[in-house]
């Protein structure tokens, strides 16, 4: 039977040495990946953290989640991952995205869809040791080599995207992603389309979505933890929302911080009515939060990447544990049995 695969992604908005300490927790509890995020105004530095993560760790994987190309050039980017492969002993992933708040906050603009496939094929060329063109001048890694080079995911949300992800990832990380309908599976179609357009070997390729979870005996508390969370995903949307969530998201336009994204204290989440919660997370009770996972992995998707929230006056790291012993351990025995 196909193996059910549970990610972490931590955004490092707590100091360093919680996030290690949630990263040895993760390994512990049995997750497959654990992904880390990349904003510089706003998060912990990525690469230092990736770096102690791959020393605190022996099995798990780790991954960006994600980087990009306008704040992080291909050489550095491309260097940081091949010394990362030597310290994890070739467990790193690089996840890859357009970039949103870490260019916000600096006054950037998100890279276009050539110039994230270009530094993807940079990256791949680099990592292997190869020369590339820079601008202006060549550029090579003296250390790169095939055996270092990592998987490339790509972090995607619409259609053209999507298509990207599928035609030049090892991977794709499918985010601010609804459940409401069939947008999950027109999502799906997407990177298969892309995945039709390929010239380069498709083995291994992996589909992940990432979502924010909250498991907790209150559905009312767990609703409201990953309302900050939800609140990114009703900005500009990609696909047909409900009404609720498109007049909210209309609202957050104005409202977003980008200097609290993702964060839990995020005061822009009021915007978000608990009626459009559901749409986009994994929240409440523990059966409820099985029920909803089960339906993902229904839909032919590898790995369930949570984006985990605590519930008011409890710890992330609280969080991080319940879902692997209320939810992620019994799925895995429901479904393999």
């Amino acid at each position: 039977m196909r193996k059910l695969s549970f990610g972490l992604e931590i955004h490092p908005y707590y100091d360093a040495k919680t996030v290690l300490q949630e990263v040895e927790l993760a390994e512990r509890l049995g997750y497959d990946h654990i992904w880390i995020g990349d904003s510089q105004s706003i998060w912990r530095e990525l690469y230092v953290l990736l770096g102690a993560a791959a020393k605190a760790t022996t099995r798990v994987h780790l991954g960006s989640g994600v980087t990009n190309p306008v704040t992080r050039v291909s050489a550095v980017t491309a260097s940081a991952f091949v010394t990362l492969q030597e310290l994890s002993g070739g467990r790193m992933i690089l996840g890859v995205g357009s970039g949103y708040s870490s260019v916000k906050t600096v006054g950037m603009k998100a890279s276009t869809l050539s110039q994230l496939e270009s530094f993807v094929e940079q990256i791949r060329d680099l990592c292997r040791g190869k020369t590339v063109q820079g601008a202006p001048h060549e550029m090579r890694l003296t250390f790169g080599s095939v055996d270092k080079s990592p998987p490339v995911f790509v972090a995607a949300s619409g259609p053209k995207m999507l298509r990207l992800a599928g035609r030049v990832g090892d991977g794709v990380i499918m985010a601010r992603v609804s459940l409401k309908g069939d947008v999950l599976k027109r999502m799906l179609e997407c990177v298969s389309e892309g995945r039709q357009q390929r010239t380069i070997p498709a083995d291994g390729f992996q589909v992940c979505v990432a979502l924010p979870v909250c498991v907790d005996a209150d559905r009312q508390k767990a609703l409201a933890a990953v309302r900050p969370h939800v609140a990114r995903s009703l900005i500009t949307p990609l696909w047909e929302f409900s009404q609720e969530a498109v007049e909210a998201g209309k609202k957050l336009e104005q409202l977003y911080d980008c200097y609290e994204h993702l964060n839990p204290t995020a005061q822009h989440a009021q915007a978000v009515p608990d009626i459009v919660v559901p749409e986009f997370a994994i929240a409440g009770t523990a059966s409820e939060c099985m029920e909803q996972a089960a339906r993902v992995f229904e839909m032919g998707i590898d790995q369930i990447t949570i984006r985990p929230y605590g519930v008011e006056g409890s710890s992330r790291s609280a969080i991080i544990k319940n879902f692997a012993l209320e939810v992620m351990d019994p799925l895995k025995r429901l479904l393999a049995g």
